[in-house]
Formats: structure tokens, sequence, C-alpha cells
């Protein structure tokens, strides 16, 4: 099995409503109603399915003492492994932290944890439902609309995670682009996603620690009005980024960051 291949997206709020709303009106997804089943283990979990029927990540509504603990509304990305405990073995040994032990539902085995940096991640050995004989479509891709199309961390020590990353979770560093004062931003490619997003050493202190996650959209200047209109709010403007795209980066209703692309020539 792939070892680090971004497989599934989750959001985490404490405003379901508004953010299912927010996020069906900007970029387009559907959010359906909490998971059959989840209301016996008191978890509200929505699943998130793209405009042609995929499933791309899922919404956990967060408890009272969630927040308690220190939860708050983010993106947190699932890595696949071969094997959840191993993988748990290999990475608290080099300083990541366990959040939450490891859990087997219908969908696999899962576990939450954050690299020694304090960046929150899952970990997850997948279990493919009866009578699927393919791999289901990507929730990651460059050109896909309303996929993840760039995966971003921010972290305190940038030489540190090259090396914990690359060694546990496959990932390589094809080139970098110098940022100034902000140091290099660390492009990452894994063997079987080609370039899947950059990394980079926090550029100020109160910037939050964890990867960031940045959606394709067909037109980012009309999904950034949407994110006026809903409830979100903007990050700066609309910048152009490598690849002949333009970005803006927002935060939904609750509070949880995230990012637009799309192609310069299909905004308006």
């Amino acid at each position: 099995m792939p070892q680090g291949l971004f497989v599934w997206y989750e959001v985490t709020t404490d405003a379901p409503d508004a953010v299912r709303a927010f996020y069906e009106g900007v970029i387009g997804w559907r959010i359906a109603d909490p998971s059959p089943g989840h209301e016996t283990a008191a978890i509200d979990y929505r699943h998130i399915y793209r405009a042609d029927g995929a499933g791309q990540g899922g919404m956990l509504v967060l408890r009272p003492e969630m927040i308690a603990a220190g939860a708050r509304p983010w993106w947190v990305p699932y890595l696949m492994v071969d094997s959840v405990p191993d993988t748990l073995a290999a990475i608290t040994a080099d300083g990541a932290r366990v959040w939450m032990p490891p859990t087997t539902i219908a969908e696999g085995t899962f576990a939450m944890v954050a690299d020694p940096w304090g960046a929150p991640f899952y970990l997850i050995d997948p279990t493919p439902p009866p009578g699927q004989d393919t791999p289901p479509p990507p929730v990651f891709a460059l050109d896909i609309t309303q996929a993840v199309t760039w995966n971003e961390l921010f972290t305190t020590d940038l030489p540190g995670a090259r090396t914990f990353y690359a060694r546990h979770f496959g990932f390589t560093y094809p080139d970098a682009m110098p940022m100034g004062a902000f140091g290099d931003y660390q492009f990452i490619a894994h063997p079987l996603q080609g370039r899947i997003g950059a990394m980079m050493a926090r550029p100020s202190a109160d910037a939050p620690l964890g990867w960031r996650t940045y959606f394709r959209v067909a037109d980012v200047r009309a999904a950034a009005q949407a994110v006026r209109d809903l409830g979100g709010t903007l990050e700066g403007d609309v910048h152009e980024v490598p690849g002949d795209d333009l970005m803006i980066q927002a935060r939904d209703p609750a509070g949880a960051f995230f990012g637009l692309v799309s192609r310069k020539a299909a905004a308006g």
C-alpha cells in the first residue's frame, strides 16, 4: 500500500450549519447529513461530495469537550500508511505525538497525530468497500475542480520537517523557491502523486503551525465574492502564483483557514 498518499481531508467546526452552507456555496460541494450510526458514538460526522459524485472529505462537528481540550476549526489531511501501529511506533520514536489512538471503523484504521513541531494530521490504513475493485477518485489532484490542489505545511523546523516526512512518508523535495526573509518555500513531491505542495518556516509567531489546504475552483474571483457573501473572511487579495494560477487565502465562518485556486484564464 502506498505510504504517504493524501487520501482524505477533514474540516473540524463548531458551526456546522453555517459552514455547510458556506462550502456548498463557495466551492459547490454537497455536504450530507450526519452519517448513520455515528450518532450512537455521540459523533456528528458529515461526508463531503464533489459535483462529480466523488467523496472529497468530511466535516467533524466539535463537541464542547473537544474544544476544551484545544481543538479548533481547521482542515486536517489524512495520509495513507501500510500499518497504523507500525507507523505510530516509528514516528513517535522521532518525536511525533499521538492525539487520538488507533481506532477501527468500516472504512479502516486511523489515528490522529501531530508531527514533532505540532502540525496535526491523521494516519489511515483504509479498508476498501466490499466489491470495490478500483481505487476511488483522488481527493488530491492538480487539475480537478472541487478537489484539493495544494498542501502547504507551516513548521518551526524546516530541515527537521523535511527529514521527518521523507523518512516516514516518502516525500521528496525537487526544488525550492527563495522567499527572502521568510526563507525557502520548499516544494514537496510524492512518487505516486507528483508535486503535492510545499513546506516553509512559519512566517510569524502567530501563524498557526499545521497543514494548510487549497481547493481548485472554476473562478477564484467569483469564489472570493462568495466567501464575502456567505460569512467568511478573505486574507489578502487574489494574486498570481506559479503554474498560471490565481490564488486567494480565506477563512470559513468558524475560522478554519483554506485557500482557493483557479487558472488565470478562467477567472473573471
